[in-house]
């Protein structure tokens, strides 16, 4: 193969079934692994215990699910955020108008910083007022209340992880974004029942825990897809590919 076919992302020269099953196959994973540790949290939750709450563990069940869909919000925005990066990205890499690409991956940074502002500041001030129209259980206002307040605060994890899952694939190293994916799940199903139990030297969470080790997970998928995505750009030097680049307010470049 000639250096010039070397130098191609392996979008551009690939045989199309090898290239949907080396990326497909990843972003397949990916998504199992993300249903596996959401059904670990549930259970871990469910098995509360409280000598004066009879019931606890369907209690605190109750307030995950209350913060159900705002969560899915959160997870909304972001991919739906991604998808359009994804796609204008992935073009202009096509184009190999490598400028193009380093503006694009500069502004999907910025546009996620402000979607993290803006649930974060539901998170300080609008989450009371949601839960309300859900319940007026106190046991599952405090509970529900606890648990979406750190979800909104801390979303940056899940907001940025999003968006460097996005950009990494879309220059073609869906690998990255798994293992960032099972290196946050692994974790996370780790820490569980460490935190929600208090096991050995660690406090008692309880259902805090769950989003706090959500949280973390999101946290470390953002850091280790952060990480690739610099890797990938240093090792890809001699193509070019994507440089980031601060976010533009030409439209041209949107």
């Amino acid at each position: 193969m000639s250096e010039e076919v070397l130098k191609e992302n392996k979008m551009g020269v690939m045989p199309m079934p090898k290239l949907m099953l080396s990326m497909g196959l990843p972003m397949i994973i990916s998504m199992i692994v993300q249903a596996f540790y959401n059904i670990v949290d549930s259970y871990f939750v469910s098995r509360i215990t409280d000598d004066t709450v009879e019931h606890m563990g369907e209690y605190a069940v109750n307030a995950l699910t209350l913060a159900y869909p705002v969560q899915l919000l959160i997870i909304a925005v972001g991919v739906g955020t991604g998808v359009g990066i994804n796609a204008l990205l992935s073009r202009s890499l096509g184009e190999k108008n490598f400028e193009r690409a380093g503006k694009i991956a500069g502004n999907a940074i910025f546009i996620g910083l402000c979607t993290y502002i803006v649930f974060m500041l539901f998170g300080f001030f609008g989450t009371d007022a949601f839960l309300k129209t859900q319940t007026h259980d106190s046991l599952a206002l405090k509970l529900g209340g606890e648990y979406l307040g750190i979800c909104c605060v801390l979303s940056f994890g899940a907001v940025g992880s999003m968006i460097f899952e996005k950009l990494l694939q879309a220059t073609g190293k869906t690998i990255h974004s798994t293992i960032a994916q099972l290196v946050g799940a692994i974790a996370n199903i780790v820490l569980d029942p460490v935190l929600i139990f208090g096991l050995g030297p660690f406090p008692e969470l309880g259902v805090k825990r769950c989003r706090i080790c959500h949280c973390h997970r999101s946290g470390t998928h953002n850091g280790h897809r952060r990480r690739a995505s610099f890797c990938v750009q240093q090792r890809d030097t001699k193509r070019h590919e994507v440089f980031y680049t601060p976010a533009q307010n030409d439209n041209k470049h949107l």
